[in-house]
């Protein structure tokens, strides 16, 4: 099995960040909405909980939003072609000439 590129794992992060993003802001809107006694949130959050909910997802939303806003922009410019594509490495280009002359060395079988 191949390994694989960092590619595979900013789209995964970007996924995975989007999903806790939005549970993160729901979260906190509710919170929001309890804190402030409106729609009636208060009823199902009492305040002290809602409080300390707010309080202490605060952060992980930050870092949560920086994760997940810096990979989509990445992967943005790329399909914009504002950031092109590494050329590759010289470990690259050996297991492609290596595996090019393996193949055309090998002897041809004819069928019977």
């Amino acid at each position: 099995m191949a390994g694989r590129g960092v590619h595979y794992y900013l789209v995964k992060t970007a996924r995975l960040s989007g999903w806790c993003l939005f549970g993160l802001v729901l979260l906190y809107i509710l919170t929001g909405f309890s804190l402030c006694g409106r729609y009636g949130v208060e009823e199902w959050i009492s305040y002290r909980t809602a409080l300390a909910l707010h309080k202490v997802f605060e952060w992980p939303l930050i870092g949560t939003f920086l994760v997940h806003s810096l990979v989509t922009i990445y992967f943005a410019m790329r399909r914009w072609g504002w950031i092109k594509r590494r050329a590759p490495t010289a470990a690259v280009r050996r297991r492609t000439v290596i595996g090019a002359t393996n193949e055309a060395h090998e002897p041809h079988v004819a069928s019977s």
